[in-house]
C-alpha cells in the first residue's frame, strides 16, 4: 500500500486537498461574495439563452470573461448555482490542482515533504488565499495562472525553450482575461524577454521570439472586442467606464491592488530553483543560504496576511467579511421591498444579480443590463415603479445606469429620464449607504 501511495502521490495529494477543501466549503460557511453569486447568475442566464448572458459575459472591463466560463459547468447543478456555491467549488477544484502541480515540481526538483507540505498548508491557509476559495473570487483563478506563468518564465529563462515561451504566452493572454490588472505584468514579462534576446546576433530570432510571447495575448485579447462589437455593435463597449478622463482618473485612484498576491507566485517557483544542478555544484552551504533566503521571503510574505486577519484587524478588512455589509444592506433592501409586493423594481446590470438571488419574489425586480426606459415601462405593466441605484462608486460606477444617468443617485430631483413620449421624474423613498431606492412618477411628453 505504502509503495502504491508512493507511485501515485500526485493523485492521492490532489484528492487529499480537494476533498479537504470541498469540506471546508460546505461546511464553513462564510458566505459567498458579490463575484461568486454574479458569475453563476451570468452563467445561468447565459445557458438560458438570454441577451443578459450575452451581455454580462464580454460586457465589462471589471468582469472579465474567463472566470464566468469556467463556472458555467458549475452552474446547473442544484445548490450550486443559485447559492453562488458554484464558484468555491471551482476554486476548491483550481486550488488543489495547483498545489498539486506545486508538490509535483517541488518534489522533482528533491525536495522533502518535511518542507513541502508545510510551506503550501501555510500558502493555501492564508487567508487572502483560502479566503478566495471559500467566498468565490477570481483570485483563484488568477493565482494559478500566475504561479504556472512564473514557472514557465523562469524555465525559458534559464533555457530559452520555446515550448514553454508559447505556454508563457498563452498563461499571459488568459490572466488578462480574468484580471485585466495582470495587463501590466504581461507588459513587464515582454520587457524581461527583450532583455534577455537582445544580445542574441540573429534578428529573426529576436522578432520569433517577441511574436511567440505576445501573439496568444493579442489573440486573446482581441476575442474579448470581436465578441462585443458581434454582441453590443461596439468592440469597446466593455471599455465604457473609461470614456472620460474623470472616469479614468477616478478608476486609477480606487485601483486597490493586493500585490502580495501577484508577487507570492513567483516566490513559490524560486524555491524549486534553487536547487538546480548549478546551484548544487556551487556548494551545499551556498545551496543552503540560497534556499533558506528563499524560504525566509516566502514565510515572512505568506504570514503577513495572518497577522493583519488575527492581530491588526482593527486596520485592515478581514478578507472573509469583506463583503458582509454590502449583503446585509441586500437583505435589508430586499425585507423593505417585500412589504410592498405590488410595486416593481428595476435593478441594473451585474449588481442586480445579487437582489435577485436573494429575494423570495423574483417577478418583482426588473433586471436588465442596460438602463431601457421603454423596456422598464413595459415589464412594469403600470404597476408602481422603483428605480433601486447602486452609489456610483469603484464597481457600481461601472453599471449602465450609473454610466447613462450618473446624476440619478444623487441628482435625481433636478433631471428627467425622457425616451420618446414616455417622461420619468424621480423621488427618493428610502436610501442606504450604498444605494438609493427612488420612486419614479411616470408621464407623457404633451404632444405638440
Amino acid at each position: 500500500m505504502r509503495a502504491w501511495v508512493i507511485k501515485n502521490e500526485r493523485y492521492v495529494f490532489f484528492i487529499a486537498v480537494l476533498t479537504g477543501l470541498l469540506m471546508v466549503v460546505f461546511f464553513y460557511r462564510v458566505g459567498v461574495s458579490q463575484e461568486a453569486v454574479v458569475r453563476a447568475g451570468v452563467g445561468s442566464d447565459l445557458l438560458a439563452g438570454l441577451v443578459e448572458g450575452r451581455q454580462g459575459l464580454i460586457g465589462s472591463l471589471k468582469w472579465p470573461p474567463l472566470p464566468t466560463l469556467l463556472v458555467l459547468p458549475f452552474v446547473r447543478i442544484p445548490g450550486l448555482g443559485g447559492s453562488g456555491l458554484a464558484f468555491p467549488v471551482l476554486n476548491a477544484i483550481l486550488s488543489a490542482f495547483m498545489l498539486t502541480l506545486l508538490n509535483t515540481w517541488w518534489k522533482g526538483f528533491g525536495i522533502p515533504r518535511v518542507v513541502r507540505y508545510p510551506l503550501l498548508a501555510l500558502f493555501q491557509l492564508s487567508p487572502p488565499v483560502i479566503g478566495a476559495v471559500l467566498t468565490g473570487s477570481s483570485v483563484t483563478v488568477m493565482l494559478l495562472m500566475l504561479t504556472a506563468g512564473a514557472y514557465f518564465l523562469l524555465h525559458w529563462l534559464r533555457t530559452l525553450d520555446v515550448r514553454s515561451l508559447a505556454y508563457l504566452g498563452v498563461l499571459g493572454g488568459l490572466s488578462v482575461v480574468t484580471r485585466y490588472q495582470t495587463f501590466l505584468l504581461v507588459i513587464l514579462t515582454a520587457v524581461l524577454i527583450v532583455v534577455r534576446i537582445r544580445r542574441r546576433r540573429e534578428p529573426a530570432f529576436r522578432t520569433g521570439t517577441v511574436l511567440a510571447f505576445l501573439i496568444p495575448g493579442i489573440y486573446t485579447v482581441a476575442l474579448w472586442f470581436i465578441a462585443n462589437w458581434l454582441i453590443m455593435a461596439d468592440p469597446a463597449f466593455f471599455l465604457r467606464g473609461l470614456s472620460t478622463r474623470a472616469r479614468i482618473a477616478a478608476e486609477v485612484t480606487e485601483l486597490d491592488v493586493e500585490w502580495y498576491l501577484y508577487m507570492v507566485p513567483v516566490l513559490l517557483v524560486l524555491i524549486p530553483h534553487t536547487f538546480t544542478r548549478e546551484n548544487v555544484r556551487r556548494g551545499r552551504a551556498r545551496k543552503t543560504v540560497s534556499l533558506g533566503l528563499v524560504v525566509i521571503v516566502l514565510v515572512a510574505a505568506v504570514a503577513w496576511p495572518y497577522v493583519t486577519e488575527f492581530v491588526l484587524s482593527e486596520f485592515h478588512a478581514s478578507y472573509f467579511g469583506r463583503h458582509h455589509e454590502r449583503l446585509r444592506q441586500v437583505d435589508e433592501i430586499v425585507t423593505h421591498l417585500e412589504r410592498q409586493p405590488e410595486a416593481k423594481v428595476f435593478v441594473s446590470g451585474y449588481t442586480g444579480y445579487h437582489f435577485v438571488a436573494r429575494t423570495r419574489n423574483r417577478d418583482q425586480f426588473i433586471h436588465l443590463m442596460n438602463l431601457d426606459p421603454r423596456e422598464i415601462e413595459r415589464r412594469a405593466h403600470g404597476q408602481p415603479l422603483f428605480f433601486l441605484v447602486p452609489r456610483p462608486k469603484g464597481l457600481n460606477r461601472w453599471e449602465d445606469v450609473n454610466l447613462q444617468a450618473p446624476w440619478l443617485f444623487d441628482g435625481y430631483m433636478k433631471h428627467v429620464l425622457a425616451d420618446g413620449e414616455l417622461r420619468m421624474t424621480f423621488v427618493l423613498e428610502k436610501e442606504w449607504p450604498d444605494w438609493h431606492l427612488i420612486e419614479v412618477i411616470r408621464a407623457e411628453r404633451p404632444g405638440p
